[in-house]
């Protein structure tokens, strides 16, 4: 079957097989009489067959395009994102983590704006639910009704608050990735925000009112280990790269740092807080002492949780 789908949607797996076919699961079920419009790319980093087993035995029978590709050797986190870009034939491009999963009608309606708006926008944003591991809400992120952000203005939203994209949410065009390369694996972590810098910067975003996917938290997400100097460091090295672009003032792009770092560094300490990790909690909290990060004053937004938790953390730190 040789067809050119409007939507690939690409799933870099590694060793989670039962989470892995959770999200093929969210694709496939219902969505037989789509199959034209999609295909499905498993690019497997795993160190076993257990998600090449799972990927076989749900999509055997898929009447759409599928392929399966077991990296040997391992090629990493950002590399194996690239890898199923680099394989996908559609006009744009969902990348689905193994941990994160599709809601109900959520393919039917990312392409029926895919159609609506005809390859005018290059990069889309829908809403997002942010679950734990039993899949409770956590969260609903969403907007309001579609808008169109102009490269400032997505660069703001981007910078002013730091899981303004989840991954699961955003969607781009194919090509982009030929026009502004692909992710860069030297940024470690935060690769995915310096991509969505080049993408914004470029492009802009439209934002879609539809909440389609669930973005999970768990104590085995990559995300957890982002939560230190390093990664702070690399990202202040963002805002300068974004300070040369000179789309933004120098007193936006202060208020966004201000923003951006304050919900990184609370919400990485809360999430170590809630598990009861206190040797984690402090030292995430003491991120707020490196010379990049004292200067920037406490948005009024963050300023009584910032309060909260430095008195917690002084009550621990002192027992």
């Amino acid at each position: 079957m040789k067809f050119s789908p409007l939507l690939s949607i690409t799933i870099p797996a590694y060793n989670r097989p039962k989470w892995l076919q959770r999200a093929l699961l969210s694709i496939t079920t219902d969505n037989g009489e789509l199959c034209q419009d999609i295909e499905i790319i498993v690019t497997d980093d795993s160190s076993n067959s257990a998600c090449g087993e799972i990927t076989q035995q749900i999509l055997e029978n898929w009447p759409g395009k599928w392929q399966y590709k077991a990296n040997n050797p391992r090629l990493g986190m950002a590399q194996n994102w690239n890898h199923g870009i680099e394989l996908a034939s559609g006009d744009y491009v969902l990348i689905l983590h193994d941990d994160d999963f599709l809601l109900p009608g959520s393919i039917e309606s990312i392409l029926q704006v895919i159609q609506e708006t005809k390859q005018q926008y290059s990069v889309l944003l829908f809403g997002v639910n942010v679950v734990n591991e039993r899949e409770k809400v956590l969260k609903k992120q969403s907007f309001k009704n579609r808008q169109y952000l102009s490269k400032k203005s997505a660069l703001i939203n981007l910078l002013s608050n730091s899981s303004f994209v989840r991954f699961p949410a955003i969607v781009m065009q194919r090509i982009v990735f030929e026009e502004v390369g692909y992710f860069n694996p030297q940024w470690g972590e935060p690769t995915d925000i310096e991509m969505w810098i080049r993408l914004f910067s470029r492009y802009g975003v439209c934002c879609i009112p539809v909440i389609t996917c669930a973005y999970t938290v768990h104590s085995q997400a990559l995300t957890m280990g982002v939560f230190n100097e390093n990664t702070v460091n690399t990202l202040v090295g963002f805002f300068h790269r974004v300070d040369e672009l000179n789309l933004l003032s120098l007193s936006e792009l202060k208020q966004c740092q201000a923003m951006f770092f304050h919900q990184f560094i609370l919400a990485g300490a809360f999430r170590y807080l809630r598990r009861g990790k206190l040797l984690e909690f402090h030292q995430i909290m003491d991120l707020f002492n490196l010379p990049n990060i004292q200067p920037l004053s406490c948005p009024l937004r963050w300023l009584l949780i910032r309060f909260f938790l430095e008195i917690v953390d002084r009550y621990y730190h002192l027992l």
